[in-house]
């Protein structure tokens, strides 16, 4: 199983949500983010008037070890056991390798990663995102090493420098073509947290629909 799992991080072509879970953490599920805050549970911070411009409702918490606010019309989903053609079109749970995609985001599930969908759309591929943290794996989640991987597996990445929560952190911004013919524009923040880990969010739309609201949804991305 290892195996497929490997040469599916390979070639690409599917949802970023789904090759987001190529590093370490694909293979061990149940290990748990780590986040900033020693012990305790962590307090959601404060929504600010910019988070609440955006309508919808929060994405994350403890277990996924980030947060953010989703726009209106937006909600949270579990590809896994979400049976409606809108979600299997937009995770690309169809196809050859569907039931391989579904196996590998059931293992990101248990990581805490979170998958959300703007439910205005009811059919074909929907704007989407996931958010979380994973392992950088034998490549390593360093800066340059989460860079050095964006762009290999994106060529022509639009790389910025940025800060979350103080941290550095980098957007890439990139046109990906997938496997079932469907060219998506998408946008990703990344953030080594040490310890070979890295907090995300990836943001994937239909070429040349991403929502108007991205940039907000991504400044209102934390780690905890």
């Amino acid at each position: 199983m290892l195996r497929r799992v490997a040469a599916f991080c390979v070639m690409g072509g599917v949802a970023s949500a789904v090759l987001t879970g190529c590093g370490d953490d694909a293979k061990a599920p149940g290990t748990k983010p780590t986040g900033s805050a020693a012990g305790g549970t962590a307090v959601p911070p404060a929504t600010t008037p910019s988070e609440q411009a955006l309508g919808g409702s929060r994405l994350g918490g403890a277990a996924a070890g980030v947060t953010l606010q989703l726009p209106a019309g937006w909600k949270e989903v579990d590809p896994t056991t979400d049976t409606s053609e809108v979600v299997r079109t937009t995770f690309r749970l169809t196809g050859d390798l569907g039931e391989l995609t579904k196996q590998l985001m059931g293992q990101q599930k248990k990581q805490g990663i979170v998958f959300a969908i703007d439910s205005s759309v009811t059919s074909g591929l929907a704007p989407h995102l996931s958010a979380g943290c994973d392992r950088g794996g034998t490549i390593g989640a360093s800066m340059e090493q989460l860079k050095a991987k964006t762009q290999a597996m994106h060529k022509g990445a639009r790389i910025t420098d940025l800060t979350v929560g103080g941290r550095p952190a980098f957007k890439a911004a990139y046109t990906s073509a997938g496997r079932d013919g469907v060219t998506t524009d998408e946008v990703t923040v990344r953030v080594p947290m040490g310890d070979n880990r890295f907090c995300f969010v990836d943001l994937a739309a239909e070429q040349g629909s991403l929502p108007a609201q991205t940039e907000q949804v991504l400044a209102s991305f934390k780690v905890s």
